[in-house]
């Protein structure tokens, strides 16, 4: 079996692919990787959180009891820092993609709140989440670092 070992770079790249909301296809790309290898090493390494594990215990044969156990994610704020200095509002991150010639404009009623917005982007209905991934892929073409929006990031 072929293994090859993951830099602290690959990893740290990995980490801020994965929180800007790439795909693991386009993730096992730009590491040069399978997305397997993507995937087993977002959980190895801790990036991605576990999802919560159900224990069924059963009381009675008509009556059972679900028990979940959440984990928290094993990276703290600490360790990802530098991906939290950029934290920004939401229309700073409208003024980034306005300055990467999108054009888009808000369909959704007045004083919805932000993660329920919409925009069009010519023919299509984009959320502000779907905005924010837009984004953060032009930005790591561009090699800087991911936006994280209040409300929408966490």
């Amino acid at each position: 079996m072929n293994t090859q070992e993951w830099s602290a770079t690959e990893i740290s790249k990995m980490r801020s692919y994965f929180l800007a909301g790439l795909s693991m296809k386009d993730i096992a790309s730009k590491l040069s990787r399978s997305t397997t290898a993507i995937n087993k090493a977002l959980s190895r390494f801790g990036i991605r959180p576990e999802l919560p594990r159900q224990k069924i215990v059963s009381m009675f044969r008509t009556k059972r009891d679900i028990q979940c156990s959440l984990k928290p994610p094993s990276f703290g704020r600490k360790a990802l820092q530098e991906e939290f200095d950029n934290w920004v509002g939401f229309w700073k991150l409208c003024d980034y993609l306005g300055q990467q010639k999108v054009c888009f404009y808000e369909v959704s009623a007045p004083g919805t709140s932000i993660d329920r917005r919409q925009f069009r982007a010519g023919a299509k209905i984009l959320s502000a989440r779907q905005l924010l991934m837009l984004a953060n892929k032009m930005r790591m073409e561009n090699n800087l670092k991911p936006f994280f929006v209040r409300g929408l990031s966490w």
